[in-house]
């Protein structure tokens, strides 16, 4: 799940989207660049671990603040109020929504149809060569075999000779 950091800044707000850690800071390679004296070059780190989200101060000398209060390490829950120096922000986590349609596949013990679709093919594949050997063989045996109609002819041309 990415984290989505909103900053609020010179009268606009930005989306900043990141899969692992972001580093907020003045600097221009930064993931977060901010342009606020307020701010440190390389201010803070928010960062993906084993327990969810977490916020990091790096150092920054007008401090890191999670509603209000100053931190230095600090776990982040999904709406959470942050501020760099002076420049506020909302941290939040995407949560990929699921349809109806994917909880009931994800619910069902049946495995999914692109795994079972080479099993179909070999099973469907395999009737349909016996279907067609059986007509094969069907057909030869009723070439052989003498017709009733055919047996009263050679009858009857037996008996005229």
């Amino acid at each position: 799940m990415p984290g989505v950091l909103t900053v609020r800044e010179e009268g606009e707000a930005r989306r900043h989207v990141f899969e692992q850690q972001a580093v907020v800071g003045r600097d221009s390679d930064c993931d977060v660049p901010l342009a606020s004296r307020s701010v440190s070059r390389r201010h803070a780190i928010l960062e993906k671990t084993e327990k969810g989200w977490s916020l990091r101060d790096i150092g920054s000398a007008n401090g890191t603040f999670l509603a209000g209060a100053r931190v230095t390490v600090v776990p982040l829950t999904n709406g959470a109020a942050l501020r760099f120096g002076e420049v506020e922000a909302l941290f939040e986590v995407v949560v990929k929504e699921t349809s109806s349609a994917e909880r009931l596949i994800s619910s069902l013990s049946i495995p999914p149809v692109r795994k079972a679709r080479p099993v179909a093919v070999f099973i469907v594949t395999t009737v349909g060569v016996l279907a067609l050997a059986a007509a094969t063989i069907w057909a030869r045996y009723c070439d052989r075999a003498p017709t009733k109609a055919g047996a009263r002819a050679g009858a009857a041309a037996v008996a005229g000779s």
